[in-house]
């Protein structure tokens, strides 16, 4: 039976099954008072506007489109959640640089991957280079000690998870830079919107689910609760039993066992479960707009005349270039010899090199497509080369002069970096469809992974010691201040001659070992800690050249 309608001291009061109003109630006052003999029409009618104004109720954001499924499954996708959270904060907790980060990170695409299937959405192949390349980048975490490396890998990871989620979700095969970036900037804000999800789906799951169900799970946790005092006394009993067993058991009680480390933990844990939780429900929002207009209505007349005017200046720049840095030859100016005008205004070919690949970007976007206009474009992404290998060529010659340091490294490594990307635009010159972003999200992956494992810091000092007998007090302190870990095994290796070291310290080589040592491991590593999650190959390699120099501190 549908509903019924009763009749009560003049009121009409209407009844309806649950399947037909979806759990919600009506109250009296919707239904207007009607005469006993009133028209039975009128009647029906105002029932059909009632059922129609509870039908036309606006469906919750929570509750919206593949929303509604992870409401109906709430408790498996919020455990799922809360596993990863557990599992983050076992890796993570006091451990910044940890053999457990890549198992951290393994854990967190299983999860995302796993929520997807659930979701019944398509798995892309594409995705799969995106974890190998994740997972590559965690690893090198636990090879270095340098700490910009690891902040800029964890900055790397954070970004290859939401373009991971994005790609999945949607199709974006097509979509340029500027439509990613933007796409990228709503996404985190679902996210962030997302945070209160979990309390209103969890709400509405146990609202109508039958709690039976879930017997289980809580004599479970009743079973837990009963094994806490057992466990406490057999603990303390054995421990009274076995030494060994007893100081690991009081070294957990102090280390886990304490009020800011509880809450610490619990909140790491709740980060993590309710950060994957609603990287997922962001996604579920679906508040990004699959396609991406197309805006190159402007005539190139006007783009033609600019770019034409600016490759000329280039094109008079790089033959300057190639005649006076490239060849040496002609007359420089009174007063500047070839060394320093070789070493000058690199930062500002820096800077115009990237100007161009945005200013060349901006004209294939905007403007309409012209033979002629591609012609002055690809001249221009020419003569950004020309300039790319004049800053290089300059950066190499400074280097040689006053050796290397990481931001040299870092210069050296994005002008390649650069090169490699200029390749895709000049594809994009000549083919509209061609995927830029993919294109630049591959070598800006490749070329990060392989600048982590190459460690920077054990590359300038592997170049620095050669010059060793160039080093001046600020390089001697740089060396041994200024680099990670990472450069350890190659720096005690050029100091074993007391001469050399004698140049720069004088308080003895032991002296030297115990301050080095302090410096660069002991403010920074967790010396001598029993907890195999911390575990990292450049500190324990570190260790290791200490030990085999004399001096053992653990």
């Amino acid at each position: 039976m549908s509903g019924k309608i009763l009749e009560k001291e003049g009121k009409m009061v209407k009844i309806e099954s649950q399947e037909e109003i979806g759990n919600q109630k009506i109250p009296e006052h919707q239904v207007k008072p009607e005469k006993q003999n009133g028209d039975s029409s009128q009647i029906i009618q105002e029932k059909e506007d009632i059922k129609k104004e509870i039908k036309e109720a606006p469906v919750p954001a929570w509750r919206r489109g593949k929303q509604e499924v992870i409401t109906q499954n709430f408790p498996i996708f919020m455990g799922v959640a809360l596993a990863f959270g557990i599992l983050y904060t076992f890796c993570m907790y006091k451990n910044s640089s940890g053999i457990t980060y890549p198992i951290m990170i393994g854990g967190i695409y299983g999860v995302l991957a796993w929520m997807i299937r659930r979701l019944s959405i398509e798995w892309k192949r594409e995705s799969c280079f995106l974890i190998v390349t994740a997972v590559l980048l965690g690893i090198a975490v636990c090879r270095t000690a340098d700490p910009l490396l690891i902040m800029l890998i964890k900055t790397a990871e954070f970004l290859l998870v939401v373009i991971f989620v994005i790609h999945q979700f949607y199709e974006d095969r097509e979509w340029s830079i500027g439509k990613y970036l933007s796409s990228m900037a709503v996404y985190l804000c679902c996210v962030i919107a997302a945070v209160v999800y979990p309390f209103f789906q969890g709400n509405e799951f146990f609202k109508k689910v039958n709690l039976k169900k879930y017997r289980t799970v809580s004599r479970v946790f009743m079973g837990l609760a009963a094994a806490l005092p057992i466990l406490l006394v057999a603990g303390f009993l054995l421990g009274r039993a076995d030494v060994v067993f007893g100081s690991m058991v009081v070294h957990w009680m102090e280390t886990v066992l304490n009020v800011w480390t509880i809450l610490i933990m619990v909140s790491m844990t709740a980060f993590g479960a309710f950060g994957v939780y609603c990287l997922i429900c962001g996604a579920c929002m679906d508040q990004i707009s699959g396609e991406e207009k197309t805006i190159r209505t402007h005539e190139p007349v006007p783009a033609i005349t600019c770019m034409s005017a600016v490759a000329l200046l280039y094109l008079f720049f790089s033959g300057i270039q190639v005649i006076y840095l490239f060849l040496g030859k002609g007359s420089l100016p009174e007063g500047v010899t070839y060394s320093s005008y070789a070493r000058q205004g690199f930062f500002q070919l820096l800077f115009v090199a990237v100007m161009n690949l945005v200013m060349v970007l901006m004209n294939l976007k905007f403007f309409k497509r012209s033979n002629f206009l591609n012609g002055v474009l690809t001249v221009i992404c020419g003569c950004t080369y020309v300039m790319i290998a004049s800053a290089a060529y300059r950066m190499v010659l400074y280097v040689g002069e006053y050796h290397l340091t990481y931001l040299r490294v870092l210069v050296l490594w994005f002008l390649l970096l650069l090169a490699c990307m200029m390749v895709g635009v000049v594809i994009l010159i000549y083919r509209n469809r061609f995927p830029l972003f993919g294109w630049c999200l591959v070598m800006i992956s490749v070329f990060f992974v392989g600048f982590s494992y190459m460690r920077p810091d054990r590359v300038i000092a592997d170049y620095n010691v050669v010059h060793a007998g160039e080093w001046s007090d600020s390089d001697f302190t740089y060396m041994t201040q200024a680099l990670s870990a990472d450069a350890v095994p190659v720096v005690l290796e050029a100091l074993e001659d007391d001469a050399v070291l004698g140049r720069f310290y004088s308080g003895g080589r032991t002296e030297f070992l115990k301050e080095y040592y302090r410096w660069v491991i002991s403010k920074n590593y967790q010396v001598g800690a029993a907890d195999f999650r911390t575990w990292n190959l450049s500190f324990e390699k570190a260790k290791q050249s200490f030990r085999n120099g004399g001096w053992n501190n653990g």
